[in-house]
């Protein structure tokens, strides 16, 4: 093989996984009740309550994913890329800026200001998952422990492309909360969490997970492997969702 045609193919698999990574734009991982309600307008304690109990109990699993991650991939340079974005998580070097850090400071206070009395991290932890939630969580697991280093790849491709719009559209629906802060400023200091996502964070992970995807792809029966350890993400995700719809209506109802 010449090395124009090596180059032509390696540029055509960096197409092909730039083209996946986009395609999360028109899934119902992205497009769904929860975000419609969500961004939609105020929403009642009970249903906030919803969001926080359930999105704390996926995310707690985030770091842990991109670790595994780094462990179930063998390609180097995807590695290296893995362990940027396991960096990141942990904020950089300071525990106090780790991202999960960061979230359970936000929801604990959100959820205080909407009650009127003290609401801790500890006690969102403690409510049950859902069982949709607890099957994103266990289907999240075993793609990030696979064998198979493109499935992983696959996975982490559709969590670093979903979690930047997931995130830009979670905080136009926090933005609907502004009035039970004092000030602007202090709004925007309660959100650092989704700050640093949008600012630099996700759009780095979405860089990398680019990178380490198209660095596992030889060939298209490698970007077969990655496509559908991919979409299964994509899927366990629009599952997530429906499952915190559908009972932030059960609660609201109740």
């Amino acid at each position: 093989m010449s090395v124009l045609t090596q180059e032509h193919d390696r540029t055509s698999i960096e197409k092909s996984v730039e083209n996946l990574a986009a395609s999360v734009h028109k899934s119902e991982a992205l497009n769904n009740d929860f975000y419609d309600r969500w961004m939609g307008g105020p929403l009642s304690f009970g249903e906030v309550s919803v969001f926080a109990e359930q999105y704390l109990a996926r995310t707690v699993n985030t770091s842990v994913m991109v670790a595994l991650s780094v462990l179930n991939t063998e390609d180097l340079d995807a590695r290296v890329e893995c362990v940027k974005n396991l960096y990141s998580e942990y904020g950089n070097g300071d525990p106090s800026k780790a991202h999960l850090v960061l979230l359970e400071s936000f929801l604990a206070d959100l959820l205080t200001r909407l009650k009127g009395e003290q609401v801790t991290a500890a006690e969102v932890r403690a409510v049950p998952a859902l069982p949709t939630t607890t099957a994103f969580s266990s289907g999240q697991r075993a793609l990030f422990e696979s064998d198979d280093q493109r499935t992983v790849q696959g996975a982490l491709l559709a969590q670093e492309n979903l979690a930047y719009s997931m995130l830009t559209r979670l905080y136009e629906g926090v933005r609907n909360y502004k009035s039970v802060y004092a000030t602007d400023d202090e709004f925007h200091e309660a959100c650092e969490y989704f700050y640093v996502h949008i600012g630099e964070a996700e759009k780095d992970h979405k860089i990398q997970a680019a990178i380490s995807a198209a660095a596992v792809c030889r060939d298209e029966d490698d970007l077969a492997v990655v496509t559908e350890g991919f979409t299964r993400f994509v899927d366990l995700t629009a599952d997530y969702w429906r499952g915190v719809a559908a009972e932030m209506t059960r609660r609201k109802t109740a």
